[in-house]
C-alpha cells in the first residue's frame, strides 16, 4: 500500500536518487482482457526494450515480475543495480498501452499524478459499541486503531446506555414529566460534551495523516448530531454520510466497497462543477494557461487525466505550444518534451495546485477548452 511513508520515500529518496534508474509502469489489472495469459509480461519486456536499459537490469526485472502475481490494477518498478522497489497499486494510472518505461533520471510522473488526483478519505463508522476510523487511500483502506484509542470502554459503554433506544430504562416508563426533562437535559449535556471530544480526537488524527475529506457512517441520528458538532472546517470536508452496515463488527473490506461506491460519482460530480468554474472565470487552452502559469498566475491547473502531445522548452525553462514561442525565449536549443511530463514539474515550480479530470469532464476539457485550463489567482 502507498502508506504516507511509502510516498514520501519514493519522493526524498528515489526522486533524488542519483541517474541512471529504470522507471517501469505496468496496468496488471486481472480485469482487463488485455493482461490474460500474463500478457503484460510481453508490453514489459518491449518498453524496457525501448530503453537504453542494461540487459542485467531488464533481465531482473522481468524475472522479479515472473515470480510475482500481481493482485492489484497496476504495478510500479524503480530499478537500478543492485537495487530494486516494487509497488502495487489498486488504481489505474495514466499510461499509453499499458506500460511506460524510462531509462535515466527518476521517472515519476505517473506516481505523482496519482499523488495529485486522490484525496485521503478518512471514514468514521460510528458503531453501537465502540467508534471506528479507516483512511481510504489509492483504493485501498486501512484501519486507524489509534484514533480514539483516548477514549475509555466505560465511556463507551454509557454511550451506548444512554442512547435513544434506552434513555428511560432507570426508573421506568412512568418517571415524572420533570424528573424525564432533567434526565434529558443532563444526557444531551453529557453526549455533547463527549461528541465535541470525539470532534478533537479526529481533527487530530485528520491533522497527523493529512486527511483531506470526511465519509461519515452509521445510524441517520448520530451522524448528523456528530456532522452538526463538528468544527466548521471538518464539517467542509464531509463528502457524503452513509448507513451503517447491516452486519456488527464490520470489516474492513466492506467498509471500502460501500464508501467506494459513492466515491466515484462524488469525483466526477466536483469535476464537472470545476469545469463550470472554469467556464466563467476560468482561461482555457494550450498557449494562454501554459503563459499565464509560468508568470505565476494561477493558483489552479486543470488537465486530463492522459494528456498527450508534446511542448517545447526553452534553454531558459520556458515551456510553450509551439516552437516559435519557445525560441522567442531565447537562443539555443529548443527541447520537445511530453506535456504529461512537464505538467506536474510546472505546478511545482509555480506553487500551482494540479487537479486532474478524467471521463466525461476530460472529454469535455479538451472539447470546450482546448485541453488544458486554469483558475487565476485574482
Amino acid at each position: 500500500m502507498l502508506t504516507q511513508e511509502v510516498t514520501r520515500y519514493i519522493r526524498e529518496f528515489v526522486a533524488p536518487r542519483v541517474a541512471p534508474v529504470l522507471s517501469l509502469y505496468l496496468d496488471v489489472n486481472p480485469a482487463n482482457p488485455d493482461n490474460q495469459g500474463k500478457a503484460y509480461l510481453l508490453r514489459a519486456r518491449e518498453a524496457i526494450a525501448a530503453t537504453q536499459t542494461p540487459p542485467e537490469v531488464g533481465k531482473k526485472v522481468l524475472e522479479a515480475l515472473e515470480r510475482s502475481l500481481p493482485q492489484a490494477k497496476s504495478r510500479v518498478v524503480f530499478a537500478a543495480e543492485g537495487w530494486m522497489e516494487i509497488y502495487d497499486l489498486q488504481v489505474d494510472l495514466p499510461l499509453v498501452q499499458g506500460a511506460e518505461a524510462r531509462w535515466g533520471e527518476p521517472y515519476l510522473t505517473p506516481i505523482l499524478y496519482v499523488l495529485d488526483e486522490y484525496d485521503r478519505v478518512g471514514v468514521v463508522y460510528i458503531d453501537s459499541e465502540k467508534w471506528r476510523m479507516f483512511e481510504v487511500y489509492l483504493g485501498e483502506i486501512e484501519e486507524l486503531p489509534g484514533a480514539f484509542r483516548a477514549v475509555a470502554t466505560q465511556e463507551w459503554n454509557q454511550l451506548t446506555q444512554d442512547g435513544s433506544g434506552r434513555r428511560y430504562t432507570q426508573g421506568g416508563i412512568h418517571r415524572a414529566a420533570a424528573n424525564t426533562d432533567r434526565f434529558e437535559r443532563r444526557l444531551d449535556a453529557w453526549t455533547h460534551r463527549f461528541y465535541k471530544r470525539l470532534a478533537g480526537l479526529l481533527e487530530q488524527t485528520v491533522n497527523e495523516r493529512s486527511i483531506q475529506r470526511l465519509v461519515l457512517m452509521g445510524p441517520k441520528t448520530d451522524v448528523e448530531l456528530f456532522k452538526e458538532l463538528l468544527p466548521r472546517r471538518l464539517r467542509e470536508r464531509v463528502m457524503a454520510t452513509l448507513p451503517s452496515l447491516p452486519t456488527p463488527g464490520a470489516q474492513a473490506g466492506e467498509v471500502l466497497k460501500l464508501v467506494q461506491e459513492v466515491l466515484e460519482p462524488l469525483q466526477r460530480e466536483r469535476e464537472n462543477k470545476l469545469l463550470d468554474e472554469l467556464a466563467e472565470r476560468g482561461v482555457a487552452g494550450l498557449d494562454q494557461t501554459l503563459e499565464l502559469l509560468q508568470q505565476g498566475g494561477l493558483h489552479l491547473l486543470v488537465a486530463p487525466w492522459n494528456p498527450q502531445g508534446k511542448v517545447y522548452r526553452a534553454p531558459d525553462g520556458w515551456v510553450g505550444g509551439s516552437m516559435e514561442g519557445a525560441v522567442a525565449h531565447g537562443a539555443g536549443r529548443i527541447e520537445d518534451v511530453d506535456l504529461k511530463q512537464v505538467l506536474p514539474e510546472l505546478a511545482a515550480a509555480y506553487g500551482t495546485r494540479l487537479e486532474f479530470v478524467r471521463g466525461p469532464a476530460e472529454e469535455r476539457l479538451h472539447k470546450a477548452f482546448g485541453g488544458l485550463a486554469g483558475l487565476p489567482r485574482w
